[in-house]
């Protein structure tokens, strides 16, 4: 009898397969009796009042107008990028367009993952790559080519909870990367979270607790002659340690090792956070009653004389899509200025952005707006392994700074070499 149970537990779980299996032809071809082509956009979730969620919230217009049927494949941010390497690799063409964030782009691009997008914009009537700030554009472009348009041109700075700022006795936000420290210690005394974001993630090192580095004076690497070298084995390397250490003390080991974007949300629409880092996107994926308190502002300035941090999600065409020429439209359909605002959570990066904001949004955007133009990347354009070096990074960046047993000469150090093995293992 067991032997007989476990023959028709495989039968019932292979009928079930054939019937999934048998669901998906079926709509295939009803699309295709409909005349319909399809087209898989690869997205970081469909959350609401996220850059995922807007599009598949609004992309019946784009469905209408080409006749087309979209699937969207969800996958978490921490997980996107090895999809879309590993599909490549494999040969694979489950996508037509994708979601890459603006770190890797460079990493697509030479991989092969990408289409350049050159030729396309070429023969466009209605997407050109000069409508976007230059800086969107120039952290999509690898050796002459554009590989990716923004979906959201993710301008980065503290945004904090008023409520939280007054309760500490704050009349207005941390000026000063000392005064930011100050209060998250204040935050920590009374119960608060001081800094949500997402900490289990590659960006947390290079680029969301960089820009203490950034307003430092600091960078992760400069130009060395035609090549490239790493630049934190220095004072200024060893205070950003010290910096982000003192960060991190006021926030629980825990957070510090699993908060991830689900829980970063959580945190701020409580009230439990004190202070994020972030876009203008914020704005729209945190519910109506926190974003009436959230304050933004320039972010914590050290010895330099950066603002805030340029990064975010864009737009590529799969190279290995078998619709490519689709794909390229519903990128000029999200670009047009009538459909880029309603589909981003944050700003499209287009120049004229402002023309097309709501009544809400004209009370925070501009801000933004602005930062745009003066933002910092998390390396100069001109150097290709961001991606590389934020992934290498994440792990060091981890054991030098979630506690102080490492001396900060030999923190630098150790964060010094292993950037400065990925520049001369890519070389």
């Amino acid at each position: 009898m067991k032997g007989k149970k476990l023959i028709s537990i495989a039968l019932v779980l292979s009928m079930l397969a054939a019937c999934a299996g048998c669901g998906k032809k079926e709509s295939a071809q009803k699309d295709e009796k409909e005349g319909k082509e399809t087209l898989t956009i690869l997205i970081d979730g469909s959350t609401e009042g996220t850059d995922g969620g807007l599009i598949t919230e609004n992309i019946k217009g784009f469905e209408d107008k080409y006749n087309v049927k979209v699937n969207f494949v969800e996958t978490p941010y921490a997980e996107l990028h090895q999809k879309l390497m590993n599909v490549s690799a494999s040969g694979g063409d489950d996508f037509d367009a994708v979601f890459v964030e603006t770190d890797f782009v460079s990493q697509m691009a030479k991989a092969g993952v990408l289409e350049p997008l050159d030729k396309y914009e070429e023969k466009s009537e209605t997407l050109k790559f000069d409508d976007f700030i230059d800086s969107t554009i120039e952290r999509n472009t690898v050796d002459g080519s554009v590989y990716a348009i923004p979906q959201v041109a993710d301008v980065q700075t503290t945004i904090y909870n008023s409520d939280v700022l007054n309760d500490l006795g704050f009349e207005n936000p941390p000026a000063t990367i000392d005064e930011f420290i100050d209060y998250c210690q204040k935050a920590e005394a009374k119960g608060y979270l001081p800094l949500a974001v997402r900490y289990n993630s590659t960006a947390i090192a290079c680029q969301l607790m960089g820009l203490f580095l950034f307003t430092d004076g600091g960078a992760f690497v400069k130009e060395d002659g035609d090549s490239w070298k790493a630049d934190l084995n220095n004072a200024t390397g060893e205070k950003w340690i010290e910096n982000t250490r003192k960060i991190f003390a006021t926030i629980d080991g825990d957070t510090l090792a699993t908060m991830d974007d689900t829980a970063m949300y959580e945190a701020l629409n409580s009230g439990h956070a004190g202070c994020t880092i972030g876009g203008a996107w914020m704005y729209d994926a945190l519910n109506e009653d926190v974003r009436g308190k959230l304050v933004t502002a320039p972010f914590p300035k050290g010895s330099g004389s950066e603002v805030a941090l340029m990064s975010g999600w864009n737009l590529g065409v799969f190279a290995n899509s078998k619709n490519k020429d689709m794909a390229f439209k519903f990128l000029e359909y999200k670009a047009d200025p009538e459909n880029a605002g309603k589909m981003t959570a944050g700003l499209s990066g287009r120049k004229d952005a402002e023309e097309h904001f709501t009544e809400e949004q004209k009370s925070y955007y501009p801000e933004f707006q602005d930062l745009m133009q003066y933002g910092v990347a998390i390396s100069p354009v001109g150097f290709q392994l961001r991606s590389e070096m934020t992934t290498a990074f994440l792990p060091v960046f981890q054991q030098i700074t979630f506690d102080d047993k490492t001396s900060l000469s030999d923190a630098a150090k150790l964060a010094n070499d292993t950037i400065q093995k990925v520049i001369d293992d890519n070389k």
